[in-house]
C-alpha cells in the first residue's frame, strides 16, 4: 500500500526491494520500561537519499488478483467482494477470513478498499508466494542400485529388519526402534501438508487415510495417489510412517496414519511452482484439525508474514495439534521464515553423522528460534511410483515389493523424523498438550554442536528413547497474550512486533509475533520461564491494510512514530500482559497567516478540535489516535500561499508545509520527504500522525 489516500497525487513506484524482517524490532537496553526513540535503520532511497516510506507490496512476492480479508463483521467482508467485483474462493469462519479473487492489481484493490472506508474489516493482505524446502543433491559415495545384497540385520538391530534397514541411519539416530514395543504410532493421525502423497506405494499402502486438496475443495479417498505437486510429500510421508513389513524401508512411526493435505499442487493447474496460496493452506490446516490430525508436518516456507497463516497455525495449536516445520536450507542465519518462525511451532534443523559424531549440517538454516534437530542428510525414503502423478525418478528399487525410493537431504527430511517422534509420544501420552510434547523433546534431546542450547540445533538431536524414559511435564508450558494499547487504553495498537527472548545456557531462544487488529500478539504453547520482552512498532512498513475509519494495521506512517518498550517477565502460567505506548507531538509554524485556525481531526474517533493558527508551539502530546492536521481559513484565500513549519514527533523534527491555493478554504498540513520527479512525487505526503498520549 502507498502512504496516501486515493485523492493524493500518483506515486511513482521506486525500484527498491524491501525485506520484511523482524530485525526492525528495536533492541533496547535491559531494565528499561519506558518508550525510547527508534533505534532501527530503514532502507534509503538512492533517488531521494531519504528513508523509503512505502513499497510494502513488493511485486513478484505475492499473487496478483487476490486479497485475503480478515473481518470482525462478515457483512463488511462481503462489501469488499462487491467493491472489487470479485468472488469468494476460500471462506473460513473459524478464523474469520475470506479470500477474494478479482481482476486487477492488489495495490489498486488496497486503494479502493481504503477509499470505501468499510467498517468491520480486521485486515486485508496479499497471498504470498512460498516454496517447498527442496531437497539438496545428495553427495558422496552412496549405494543407489537395487541389485545389491543389503547387510543382514537381526530383529534387535537398531534400524529394524526391513529390506533397506541398514541404510536408515535416521531411524536409529532418533532411537525409534527402541520404543516400538511400547508405541509405534497406532491411531495417531499426522497431516503431511506438502505436495501430496502417493498412497499406492507399497510401503504406504494402508497408511494413507482420507486427505484434502484445498485448491479444488476436494476430499481425497484413502489409499489413492495424491502426489499432484511432485515427489516431496511422498518422501516426507515415508520417513514418518512407512509400514513395517520386512520390505523396503520403515518409518519412525510405522503404524501412524498419513493425512495428505496438498498445498503444492499441479503447476499446470494452479500456476507458478504449484503453491496454492496462503488462503488455501489455511483451509487445509483447518480441515486437518477438524478431521482428527494430531500432528502436522510442514516442510515448506517463505519470508512473508501472513496474518491468515498465523491465525490458522494458532487455531491448530489452540486445538491441541503439534506443528512441526523445517528451518530452511539457507546455509546461513535467517530468523524469520514462515511457518517455522511462528511461535509455538517446533522448528527443526538438519543433522548429519560425520566423523563419529552428530552435528548440524552446513546448509541448515540457523536461528534463535530453532527448537530441535533431526536427521537430514542422505535420507532414503519413498518416492512416487513410475505410473504415479508425482513421479520424478528413483535411485533404489525394491526387489521385494518393487517400490521406488530415493536419497534426499535437507531440513525437509529432518522435520519428518521429528514429526514421527511426536507421533510416538502422542500414542504414549494421547491427552498431552502441544507444549508438553515440545517440552519433553527439548528436555530429552541429545546435546550436539556447542554445549547447551544453540542456534544450530536448538536443544540438540531429538531422541525418543530418552523421551519415553522421562515423564510428561506437568509444568513448563503456557500461552501468553501480549496486548499493546495507547497511554489511556482507549485503543489497541496493531502491527507491533513482539519478541520474547529467553536466556538458555548463555544464549537466547526467541519467539516472534505481531499484534493483530485487536492489539494482541498471541504466543501459544510456549515454554514458561523468564523472558526479556521487546516491543516495537507499529510497523511503518506494514503490508497489511485495513480501512482507517475502523482501525488500520497500517497505523504508523513514519519510522519516527514507532515506539519501543522493554520489559522482563516471569511466565509461570497462561497469562495476558498489557503494555502502553506513549508519545510526544508538537507543531510550530514559522509563517504567519491571519484569519486562520489549526484543525486537529482524530481519524479514529472523528473528534475535531480547532486551535488558533499562529507561530506559537502547539503541544498535542496528550492526544491519542491518528491525527490529521489542516489549516482552515475564515474566507477563501485571495492568492496562493505556502506555510512552513515543524512537527516534532518523539524528539524528531520533521518539516511540514501547507499549500494554500487561490479560493481554498482549507488545506492539509503535510510533510514531504522526497522531491518531484517530473510532475509526480517520489515520496507521497504523509496525511496523519500516529500518537499515543501521555502517561
Amino acid at each position: 500500500m502507498m502512504r496516501r489516500l486515493s485523492s493524493v497525487l500518483l506515486v511513482v513506484a521506486l525500484t527498491v526491494v524491501l525485506l520484511f524482517v523482524f530485525a526492525c524490532t528495536p533492541q533496547v537496553k535491559n531494565g528499561s520500561n519506558v518508550d525510547n526513540k527508534p533505534a532501527v535503520n530503514k532502507p534509503i532511497s538512492k533517488v531521494t537519499n531519504q528513508p523509503v516510506l512505502f513499497g510494502e507490496l513488493i511485486p513478484g512476492e505475492y499473487f496478483e488478483g487476490k486479497v485475503l480479508v480478515g473481518y470482525e463483521n462478515r457483512d463488511a467482508a462481503l462489501e469488499v467482494v462487491k467493491l472489487l467485483n470479485g468472488k469468494i474462493v476460500v471462506d473460513l469462519p473459524q478464523i474469520k477470513m475470506i479470500s477474494v479473487k478479482f481482476n486487477g492489481k492488489v495495490a489498486d484493490a488496497y486503494a479502493k478498499i481504503k477509499e470505501a472506508n468499510i467498517k468491520g474489516i480486521r485486515y486485508v493482505e496479499p497471498s504470498y508466494k512460498r516454496e517447498l524446502i527442496e531437497p539438496l543433491p545428495v553427495k558422496g559415495d552412496i549405494e543407489k542400485e537395487s541389485n545389491f545384497e543389503p547387510r543382514v540385520t537381526s530383529a534387535t538391530s537398531p534400524r529394524g529388519n526391513e529390506e533397506f534397514s541398514n541404510l536408515l541411519w535416521g531411524v536409529e539416530a532418533v532411537g525409534a526402534t527402541e520404543v516400538w514395543s511400547e508405541a509405534s504410532g497406532t491411531d495417531v493421525i499426522v497431516a503431511v501438508v506438502d505436495s501430496g502423497v502417493d498412497g499406492t506405494h507399497p510401503d504406504l499402502e494402508g497408511q494413507v487415510i482420507e486427505g484434502y486438496r484445498p485448491a479444488f475443495d476436494k476430499e481425497l479417498p484413502a489409499g489413492t495417489d495424491s502426489s499432484y505437486g511432485g515427489a516431496h510429500g511422498t518422501h516426507v510421508a515415508g520417513t514418518i510412517a512407512a509400514k513395517k513389513d520386512g520390505k523396503g524401508i520403515v518409518g519412525v512411526a510405522p503404524n501412524a496414519k498419513i493425512m495428505p493435505i496438498v498445498i503444492f499442487d499441479d503447476p499446470a493447474l494452479v500456476g507458478g511452482n504449484g503453491y496454492v496460496g496462503d488462503d488455501f493452506v489455511a483451509a487445509g490446516i483447518i480441515w486437518a484439525v477438524e478431521n482428527g490430525a494430531k500432528v502436522m508436518n510442514h516442510s515448506w516456507g517463505g519470508s512473508g508474514y501472513s496474518h491468515t497463516l498465523k491465525y490458522a497455525f494458532d487455531y491448530a495449536m489452540d486445538n491441541g495439534v503439534v506443528m512441526v516445520a523445517s528451518s530452511g536450507n539457507d546455509y546461513s542465519k535467517v530468523q524469520h521464515k514462515y511457518p517455522g518462525g511462528y511461535p509455538g511451532v517446533i522448528r527443526v534443523a538438519a543433522i548429519e553423522y560425520n566423523g563419529g559424531q552428530y552435528r548440524t549440517t552446513g546448509f541448515s538454516t540457523k536461528a534463535d528460534s530453532v527448537v530441535i534437530g533431526g536427521p537430514g542428510v542422505k535420507i532414503l525414503s519413498t518416492v512416487p511410483l513410475p505410473e504415479s502423478l508425482g513421479y520424478e525418478g528413483e535411485s533404489v528399487v525394491s526387489d521385494e515389493n518393487e517400490g521406488t525410493y530415493d536419497y534426499y537431504e535437507g531440513t525437509s527430511m529432518a522435520a519428518p523424523h521429528v514429526t514421527g517422534v511426536v507421533v510416538l509420544l502422542f500414542q504414549k501420552h494421547p491427552n498431552a498438550k502441544p507444549w508438553q510434547i515440545r517440552k519433553l523433546i527439548e528436555s530429552t534431546a541429545k546435546d550436539i554442536d556447542k554445549p547447551g542450547f544453540d542456534e544450530y540445533s536448538g536443544y540438540g538431536l531429538v531422541n525418543v528413547k530418552r523421551a519415553f524414559a522421562s515423564t510428561l511435564p506437568t509444568s513448563g508450558g503456557a500461552t501468553l497474550d501480549i496486548v499493546v494499547t495507547d497511554a489511556y487504553e482507549s485503543w489497541r495498537v496493531p502491527s507491533v512486533f513482539v519478541t520474547l527472548k529467553k536466556k538458555i545456557d548463555g544464549r537466547y531462544f526467541a519467539y516472534y509475533a505481531k499484534t493483530d487488529i485487536n492489539g494482541i500478539a498471541h504466543f501459544p504453547a510456549i515454554d514458561t520461564g523468564e523472558y526479556e520482552v521487546i516491543i516495537g512498532g507499529p510497523d511503518s512498513y506494514e503490508r497489511c491494510e485495513s480501512p482507517y475509519g475502523f482501525m488500520a494495521y497500517y497505523t504508523a506512517m513514519r519510522m519516527e512514530e514507532e515506539r519501543q518498550i522493554n520489559d522482563t517477565i516471569n511466565l509461570t502460567a497462561d497469562a495476558t500482559k498489557t503494555y502502553k505506548f506513549t508519545s510526544e507531538f508538537k507543531v510550530k509554524f514559522g509563517t504567519p497567516y491571519t484569519g486562520a485556525s489549526l484543525v486537529v481531526k482524530n481519524l479514529l474517533t472523528d473528534e475535531v478540535e480547532e486551535l488558533p493558527y499562529n507561530t506559537n508551539v502547539k503541544n498535542l502530546s496528550e492526544k491519542s489516535g491518528l491525527l490529521q492536521l489542516s489549516v482552515k481559513l475564515s474566507a477563501p484565500a485571495p492568492a496562493n500561499a505556502t506555510l512552513n513549519g515543524t512537527a516534532t514527533i518523539n524528539g524528531y523534527d520533521i518539516p511540514v508545509v501547507v499549500n494554500i491555493t487561490t479560493g481554498a478554504t482549507e488545506a492539509l498540513v503535510v510533510d514531504y520527504l522526497g522531491d518531484y520527479f517530473g510532475t509526480m512525487y517520489l515520496v507521497p505526503p504523509m496525511l496523519w500522525w500516529t500518537v499515543f498520549g501521555k502517561n
